[in-house]
């Protein structure tokens, strides 16, 4: 379990795509998993890192002070505990109106369970329901320690349910996800998502593979399908490591 504060590379405000209502997404950045497809490369790395895009420099020289074309951008910006529940407060009429709230994303907000779970328990007692979007590799006896209890929803991903097939296309075994799966299913309002990526997760065999793994968890009336976001490839050629 990581304890330190993290990296946040985007909070979305006025979201509708993640849970219900009207939402502020908070975006951590690190993930355990490394999938071929990921629409937000810049959340698999815990560390510091910028976007560099050529196209838009002009050489203008100041990339030392302040890059004014935003050609260059750092990813990523750490928020103390307080600070950040305060911001997430700011738009509490918007959440009580519309049955809305606060996502945790990423990345893997579960990465940082101390983190991710004393903002969720302050917005908790605030009154503002709280959801997490995970996928699903994580210390189940932390994360029940931690942060299932301020929970609302989990947005669960289930993107393959061969072994090697996941193996080959996250660089992790699907064991531990799917076993937190089983054990959440009647714990908390889960929300199981696949996303379609041609070829890979779209096929017959995994749909249905994974519908049946659904079935027997209780689970496969709630399941999402998601289309597939390409933003992936060009935000990769963008990343620099320093």
């Amino acid at each position: 379990m990581n304890a330190e504060t993290p990296l946040i590379f985007d909070i979305k405000r006025g979201s509708l795509d993640d849970g219900p209502g009207i939402r502020t997404v908070v975006f951590l950045k690190g993930c355990p998993l490394n999938c071929s497809w990921c629409h937000n490369p810049e959340s698999i790395n815990p560390g510091p890192e910028v976007f560099y895009d050529a196209a838009r420099c002009t050489g203008c020289g100041n990339c030392g002070k302040l890059c004014p074309s935003g050609a260059l951008r750092r990813v990523g910006k750490r928020y103390a505990i307080r600070e950040l529940t305060e911001l997430l407060l700011e738009d509490g009429a918007y959440y009580r109106v519309s049955g809305g709230g606060v996502t945790f994303s990423g990345g893997e907000p579960a990465l940082y369970m101390e983190y991710v779970g004393a903002v969720a328990q302050s917005l908790f007692e605030h009154g503002i329901p709280t959801a997490l979007e995970t996928c699903g590799y994580f210390d189940m006896a932390d994360f029940g320690r931690y942060i299932l209890p301020y929970l609302t929803i989990l947005l669960y991903d289930v993107k393959l349910i061969g072994r090697p097939e996941h193996i080959r296309h996250t660089g992790r075994d699907n064991r531990v996800i799917l076993d937190n799966l089983r054990a959440l299913a009647s714990k908390i309002t889960v929300i199981p998502r696949t996303p379609l990526i041609p070829g890979v997760t779209d096929t017959d065999e995994n749909l249905s593979g994974i519908a049946g793994f659904l079935r027997e968890c209780g689970l496969e009336q709630a399941h999402i399908l998601l289309p597939f976001n390409g933003a992936g490839e060009r935000k990769r050629g963008l990343l620099r490591h320093p």
